[in-house]
């Protein structure tokens, strides 16, 4: 089986739906809150290079360019908030 690398939007929608689902203390939500927060760069964002949007194969790509700022963002503002009310780790 050929190893897929996770990006940090994709990520961050799971772990908002773990969330969402009630499994804040899981670990895999406290493996997800980790890998966003030791992928952050220096400048508070996350790198994407990959095009991972629909688009036509072999013709062009879409790429959504603030997904990796916006989400992973959105999904450890919502752990945070939940760890400071004791539900998650």
């Amino acid at each position: 089986m050929r190893k897929i690398d996770s990006n940090a939007y994709q990520s961050a929608w799971a772990l908002l739906g773990l969330l969402a689902a009630g499994e804040a203390g899981s670990d895999a939500a406290r493996r997800g809150a980790d890998y966003l927060m030791h992928t952050q760069q220096a400048d508070g964002l996350w790198s994407d290079p990959s095009f991972t949007a629909p688009g036509f194969p072999r013709v062009f790509y879409l790429k959504y360019h603030g997904y990796s700022a916006y989400f992973p963002l959105w999904a450890l503002a919502a752990y945070r908030t939940l760890a400071r009310r004791g539900i998650a780790h």
